[in-house]
């Protein structure tokens, strides 16, 4: 069942979203911390997570790991998923009082979390908790799966990008297992297509939050009358 969210304010959209907003910088740690590898780092092979490893080595898989300035990336990884929670915590009024948004959130708050385990618990530190943090991914594409089928009614092009991001993101978690036992290649690039469109989901809903929920006119609504943000105040019938 469906209820009208509260009216959030702007201050806490400008800075929900741009919480969002700034998990661009989990892009930016992943290229610094890239710059101090010491073998050539394959976009292609090695998983965002090597570059947090904290000791110089081979793997299980044989591969040789050395990341110098794998604290940035760690760091990166607490940040990031920071910031996912806080934009989450402030941005929580715009989407529609349902089920599905219930689900979604909360997924996404797991999402949050496990960005922040992975960084806390390095793979080579405590695979277990690594692990576990990794459930960041399955939790974040489907996290944007369902919001986007709870505002598909309201919002057709935001649910659209949102429904499409989640899939992508599965098509890439599962690609994973097969391309590394069919080629022993591929296993960091389908991680990439697994765990990069949330990061761009964040970033183009904080923009949205941001230009359409926090620089606009104040609409005065009688508290009964109130529509969530992520609604059309000004449907037409069907």
């Amino acid at each position: 069942m469906e209820t009208m969210s509260r009216m959030p304010s702007r201050l806490s959209m400008v800075l929900g979203g741009g919480s969002w907003i700034m998990t661009l910088l989990y892009f930016l740690g992943q290229a610094v911390a890239q710059t101090a590898w010491r073998t050539p780092y394959s976009l292609i092979d090695n998983r965002v997570s090597d570059l947090g490893n904290t000791e110089c080595g081979r793997t299980l898989a044989n591969t040789y790991i050395c990341s110098p300035l794998h604290a940035v990336m760690n760091a990166t990884f607490v940040l990031t998923g920071v910031l996912i929670l806080v934009g989450l915590f402030l941005t929580r009024s715009i989407w529609p009082r349902r089920r599905l948004t219930t689900w979604g959130l909360i997924l996404l708050g797991i999402a949050g979390a496990g960005t922040i385990l992975v960084g806390l618990s390095p793979e080579n530190v405590n695979v277990l908790l690594h692990l576990i943090g990794a459930l960041n991914i399955p939790a974040g594409n489907a996290a944007m799966i369902l919001l986007g089928l709870a505002i598909w009614r309201q919002r057709r092009g935001l649910a659209s990008f949102s429904i499409l991001s989640g899939v992508v993101g599965f098509l890439g978690l599962l690609a994973g297992p097969f391309l590394v036992i069919a080629t022993d290649h591929g296993g960091g690039l389908a991680e990439r297509i697994a765990l990069y469109p949330l990061i761009i989901w964040l970033i183009v809903f904080g923009v949205w939050a941001v230009t359409h929920c926090a620089i606009r006119k104040p609409v005065h609504v009688h508290p009964v009358a109130q529509q969530p943000e992520l609604v059309d105040r000004q449907a037409p019938p069907q």
